[in-house]
């Protein structure tokens, strides 16, 4: 091997030993979505009277309907909580049961469902909120990476927001 061959061999050598794998930061993100873009009917009807409104799902209606509320994120890691908000539009403290599922087919589904009211203040809301203890899972996130939430949304409620937390990895 000539000179300049063997000095570059050599620098190329040393450099890849001194070289260190870049470490992982992670980042905790946040996901808030208005209840209107967020959710949708679970069963589609033309009858029914759940409207997509600039200040949440309402149910406009006269009566109950399952609304599904999706989370959605860019990357990242599996979610640590999803929440969701209901208030009332007509002063009436609205009973809520909703049922939050994490999963997905090929790794399997977990569920877990929590009742709550909405309060008769339209200038407050009810809320639930799960973690994974709630599926019966121990850690700070979510086992699968996916989440939805389905409710039965009564007359004269509206979903406000859905809400999530989950780490991304954003490097060194």
């Amino acid at each position: 091997m000539d000179t300049p061959n063997a000095f570059a061999t050599t620098i190329l050598v040393a450099s890849l030993m001194g070289a260190t794998p870049a470490s992982a930061a992670p980042a905790t993100r946040y996901l808030f979505d208005q209840g209107g873009p967020a959710c949708q009917l679970s069963v589609p009807t033309i009858s029914s009277k759940v409207r997509p409104r600039a200040n949440g799902m309402r149910n406009e209606g006269t009566a109950n309907e399952f609304v599904i509320c999706q989370y959605s994120r860019n990357g990242g890691g599996s979610f640590k909580y999803v929440s969701i908000s209901v208030s009332t539009f007509d002063g009436i403290d609205h009973a809520i049961q909703c049922t939050a599922m994490t999963g997905d087919v090929a790794n399997g589904t977990s569920y877990s469902s929590k009742n709550f009211s909405t309060g008769t203040n339209p200038n407050w809301y009810g809320f639930a909120q799960w973690v994974p203890s709630d599926f019966g899972q121990a850690g700070t996130a979510f086992v699968n990476s996916t989440a939805s939430v389905t409710c039965i949304l009564p007359p004269g409620a509206s979903i406000i927001l859905v809400a999530a937390s989950y780490d991304e990895d954003v490097g060194a």
